[in-house]
């Protein structure tokens, strides 16, 4: 089985969880990227560089590539690739290609971080405020609803992007901007035209412990298990080291998401946790930067991937079994561009 994964920059990790998946089966991993300098293309075994993902050419592109090298499942690993892929899932599907993408509403709902906050709400979870323009964090700051300091983010954003501290009314001006224009100069100025003028998100920045669970399901939605990691280092927005821990509270609320949207495989969601509540932060259907994590703990999603997509039947304890108190942390890799698009 040819496996394909899209928007593949840093993950060169994932590459390599994947060749060892595919290689019972005599299958390569193919990876796309729109610019060279991702270091991950280089440890596929081929690799091209795609159009733009809102390019029109994008799913032509795939689609062909796809019957050129038999490749029978995408797997795509960026946010922006998840709502474009989810609308062509059926192109794909008719070519014989699975695409390990949610539906296109979770898709949606999953990307837009202020809509991903209402729907929390909605359904009884607790999550942080949010207001996508000045005026009304000035409305609620004046209700008493959210007061200094606010986290300033991406409405749409992605991989601490554009993220800043803000602790009075000067810095909240200065970084609202500085975070507008950055992402109108950005890709993520796509996604930002659905709701122009209410690019910038404005947070509540809340204290206490902060995790990252992985919700595993099935292909056909139907739930696993949740790996609960316990964030131990963090630098420059990103998770540097974490514990796999048992939390029966925090393993209840991913079997409640679970529930509720019956995604494909995985979906990584951020929580904070302090003696208010349990807050979830936001949740994402994909493989994410944290997956490593739960991989070196004993999960081997890619493994389980293949064989409930073939509908072979394995033992969930060899791939699906997290070794609790497992203390991971990321290192650097060099990758040496050796060698050329195929």
């Amino acid at each position: 089985m040819n496996v394909l994964l899209t928007s593949v920059g840093r993950r060169n990790y994932l590459i390599d969880y994947f060749k060892e998946a595919v290689e019972p089966y005599g299958g390569k991993v193919f990876a796309v990227n729109s610019h060279e300098n991702a270091p991950a293309l280089y440890v596929a075994d081929e690799f091209r560089l795609a159009p733009l993902i809102h390019s029109e050419d994008y799913i032509p592109f795939l689609l062909n590539f796809c019957l050129e090298k038999k490749i029978e499942l995408i797997v795509p690993l960026l946010d922006n690739d998840l709502p474009v892929l989810a609308q062509a899932k059926r192109k794909f599907s008719e070519a014989g290609v699975y695409v390990l993408v949610a539906d296109l509403n979770l898709a949606k709902l999953a990307n837009d971080k202020f809509q991903t906050s209402l729907f929390l709400k909605q359904h009884g979870f607790d999550t942080v405020g949010n207001y996508c323009d000045l005026d009304s964090f000035a409305q609620a700051k004046d209700s008493g609803e959210i007061d200094f300091p606010v986290i300033i983010k991406p409405r749409w954003g992605m991989a601490s992007l554009s993220v800043y501290l803000a602790k009075n009314e000067e810095e909240l001006n200065f970084y609202f901007k500085k975070a507008k224009e950055e992402v109108l100069n950005s890709f993520l100025k796509f996604e930002s035209q659905q709701d122009p003028g209410k690019e910038i998100l404005i947070m509540n920045k809340i204290e206490g412990e902060e995790y990252m669970l992985d919700v595993i399901n099935d292909l056909e939605g139907n739930y696993q298990l949740t790996i609960v990691n316990k964030k131990l280092l963090r630098k420059a927005g990103e998770t540097e080291a974490v514990e796999t821990i048992r939390h029966e509270a925090l393993e209840q609320i991913g079997k409640k998401i679970s529930a509720h949207f019956r995604h494909p495989l995985v979906m990584d969601i951020d929580v904070i946790v302090n003696k208010n509540g349990i807050y979830i932060i936001e949740f994402n259907p994909r493989f994410s930067g944290g997956y490593p994590f739960s991989h070196a703990a004993g999960i081997h999603l890619p493994k389980a991937l293949l064989r409930w997509l073939k509908k072979e039947t394995f033992d969930s304890g060899e791939f699906l079994t997290p070794r609790i108190g497992t203390r991971s942390m990321k290192g650097f890799v060099m990758i040496q561009a050796n060698k050329f698009t195929n």
